[in-house]
């Protein structure tokens, strides 16, 4: 069975953002830039693309209405989004990949 635990919101910033850590039933667990973890730190010495992506990710089932309301907040917040990816597991295993 698919279920849905979270949601990797793709914001256009030239530096790490300082997101909410919290938001509802979602918990901030990563920021990767380029495929590689740049929070928590440390961050690794590299050069910064101004696409970062943001995991925010619940251990009980979550909805795509709690999903709607998390992106709203950030776009409330001010931070442009420019693509969502929903964060499934599968019989219990993620179906999705972890940054380095």
């Amino acid at each position: 069975m698919m279920t849905l635990h979270g949601v990797d919101v793709f914001l256009r910033t030239p530096t790490i953002p300082d997101l909410p850590k919290e938001f509802g039933a979602f918990t901030l667990i990563l920021i990767s830039n380029r495929g590689s973890r740049v929070y928590p730190p440390p961050v690794p010495e590299m050069d910064l693309s101004d696409w970062q992506q943001c995991r925010y990710f619940c251990d009980t089932e979550v909805s795509d209405s709690q999903i709607d309301e998390l992106v709203g907040h950030l776009s409330g917040l001010g931070w442009q989004w420019t693509k969502c990816q929903k964060l499934f597991k599968i019989d219990g295993d993620n179906a999705f990949s972890q940054p380095y």
